[in-house]
């Protein structure tokens, strides 16, 4: 049976299916449109595929497929991505899932992959008996710090298109010195952005809304934050500070958080490097990360487990 990339028809078929489970409180019609337009943005025209698993013209189950460039243990590496793993309801119980994760797997070692990564909403069990391993996560609750002084004297301003290049610049620096990374150009992170602002726009009026701030010296970005506001409270999606102190970020989050002075400090989750500390904010929680649990498995002989990692919120997928 081959795997292929799904038609518009198929991916409407699949769409039907998993809108029950991740609709994120959109529409059905925005539902689709949403998935459209992340296939359809520069990075995801390139990296981004919704697969297919078939016996004739019965789709038996499907998947997304990501293609990443990333460094581990410092080497550069190809990884595939593999999220949205979905069997229709009249086809599960068979084993479908299982043969689609062999199949991009196999697909993969072919296309020169060495790791495959994927987040698993159901817990580890399932994908560990293919050969799948966590790794382990910890979300960071932060809070900026109180100060007499009024906010930090640092010009904080929207982030625009052109500001890609020297945030992925930003961001690489974070690479240096763990077992994973990704290696993230500007079209990606564009494309992160891009969905978490498609995901506010097309839901409910007042729900969620996406935040993309720089502060720049020389008329260049030096530092950057994406925060997501929704029901469930602030996420600090991404974040990044050419200063390694990450100074400037604290000092941006100050300014932001100054913006309603009547309201409680601001507040957020985040993945952070273990290293990410501003003086500016105070830890007011940790906790392991149970939900989207990060795993990954290496696909060739000599491939390894990376022991350390550094993964932005803004990348899960």
């Amino acid at each position: 049976m081959p795997l292929i990339t799904a038609d518009p028809g198929q991916i409407e078929h699949v769409l039907d299916g998993t809108y029950p489970i991740w609709n994120e409180g959109l529409t059905r019609e925005a539902y689709s449109r949403w998935n459209r337009a992340q296939m359809e943005t520069v990075w995801g025209r390139a990296h981004l595929r919704r697969l297919a698993w078939i016996d004739g013209d019965t789709l038996l189950a499907s998947a997304k497929r990501y293609d990443f460039d990333a460094l581990i243990d410092g080497r550069p590496a190809a990884v595939v991505g593999i999220g949205a793993v979905f069997t229709p309801a009249e086809r599960r119980g068979c084993g479908h899932a299982a043969t689609l994760l062999d199949a991009i797997c196999e697909d993969a070692i072919a296309r020169g992959c060495t790791h495959a990564l994927l987040f698993s909403e159901i817990g580890a069990p399932f994908y560990e008996r293919h050969g799948f391993v966590v790794m382990p996560d910890i979300e960071t609750t932060m809070e900026v710090r109180p100060t007499r002084r009024g906010a930090a004297a640092v010009l904080v301003r929207s982030g625009e298109r052109a500001d890609f290049e020297h945030i992925a610049e930003i961001s690489s620096q974070y690479a240096r010195g763990v077992g994973f990374a990704l290696e993230r150009s500007p079209a990606m992170i564009e494309y992160g952005i891009t969905r978490r602002r498609l995901l506010a726009g097309l839901g409910p009026q007042g729900v969620r809304q996406l935040e993309f701030f720089v502060t720049e010296e020389g008329q260049r970005a030096v530092a950057y934050v994406v925060l997501a506001h929704g029901v469930h409270g602030v996420v600090l999606e991404d974040c990044g500070d050419r200063d390694p102190t990450g100074a400037r970020v604290g000092a941006m989050l100050q300014v932001l958080s100054s913006r309603t002075p009547a309201e409680p400090r601001l507040k957020f989750r985040a993945r952070l490097p273990a290293s990410f500390r501003p003086q500016q904010l105070e830890v007011v929680a940790t906790r392991p990360i149970t939900s989207d649990v990060m795993m990954i498995k290496p696909l060739v002989p000599g491939a390894t487990v990376p022991t350390t990692h550094v993964y932005w919120q803004l990348d899960v997928f």
